[in-house]
């Protein structure tokens, strides 16, 4: 008797879940969309996912740091029917003082709130539009090629970077499951140079690309892979152990899916004794529609004198 109710309990369950699924399958005409894989139906891009699938690259300055360090960064995303707060984590490690270093980082934890219009135009499976994961490992490097310090005209660093496929939830449109890379080259240039003070003008030209499966549907798409020309300029003041600085980063798909991000950023910073402490306000432009406020806490462990 046991037995007969507990196989009657599993087939109930099953009811109630394939249920539970009829007003997706019948919303985006599954199967006969795109087959069987509901994760077939996300549209991997910028303008269709989260804010933390395909982040837009950080515009940096051209100056290394030479501590090995660790940042702890809490991130709120608001916009584009999605409300986002995520942790952010980053470990650096100089290899070679004035010159390279390597850094790692992830998304320990991310909570959204989508609504229900987002919801079905991303094709997320959950009804609610609530969930939490966790995000992508991130790896890259960066190399000093000139130093204005050292009779060089500015200063030209290069930097590769790729991510993982660590990231959760593909069928809630959150994280990719697939490859992305990119590689940039900075120029910067230091002017208005004082005792303690300093400005400098920057700009970054690189190339951005990712696995996709852009899916306009109909049995699904064979786009798999966006490629991005990626820019970014900006300026920066440094004025004793403070940092302001703002800047506009963009990468342009050719899919014209929603590929076209950019982001306008504004960062504010104080150097502490034993690391550094950082707020910004980040405003999406085009397909890019979050608004981001973040506060940011470095912890400097050591630092590298050769």
């Amino acid at each position: 008797m046991k037995i007969i109710v507990a196989l009657f309990s599993i087939l109930l369950v099953g009811q109630v879940q394939a249920q539970d699924m009829g007003w997706w399958d019948q919303l985006h005409n599954y199967p006969a969309a795109a087959g069987i894989e509901r994760g077939n139906y996300i549209s991997i891009s910028p303008g269709f996912m989260g804010p933390n699938a395909l982040r837009m690259p950080v515009l940096g300055n051209g100056l290394i740091d030479n501590y090995i360090s660790f940042d702890v960064r809490t991130e709120r995303h608001q916009g584009n029917g999605d409300l986002t707060y995520n942790m952010f984590l980053q470990f650096s490690l100089p290899i070679k003082r004035d010159r390279a270093f390597f850094y790692v980082n992830s998304i320990p934890f991310e909570k959204w709130d989508v609504d229900p219009i987002t919801r079905d135009e991303r094709r997320m499976v959950g009804i609610s539009g609530e969930g939490k994961t966790s995000g992508d490992i991130s790896f890259g490097i960066v190399y000093k090629v000139v130093d204005e310090d050292k009779a060089g005209p500015f200063n030209f660093v290069m930097r590769a970077h790729s991510k993982t496929t660590t990231g959760g939830n593909l069928e809630n449109a959150r994280y990719t499951d697939a490859s992305m890379f990119y590689w940039e080259g900075t120029f910067t240039k230091s002017f208005f140079r004082r005792e303690n003070s300093f400005a400098l003008a920057k700009m970054m030209l690189g190339f951005y690309t990712y696995q996709t499966n852009v899916n306009r549907l109909i049995n699904g798409s064979t786009e798999r892979q966006n490629d991005a020309p990626l820019f970014g300029f900006g300026i920066e003041y440094h004025h004793f152990k403070w940092k302001i600085d703002a800047d506009l980063t963009s990468y342009h798909g050719y899919q014209n899916h929603r590929d076209n991000p950019s982001f306008l950023r504004l960062n504010l910073n104080r150097e502490l004794k034993g690391g550094a402490i950082g707020m910004g306000y980040h405003i999406g432009l085009k397909e890019w529609d979050w608004n981001t406020f973040s506060i940011n806490y470095r912890i400097n462990i050591k630092e590298i004198l050769d």
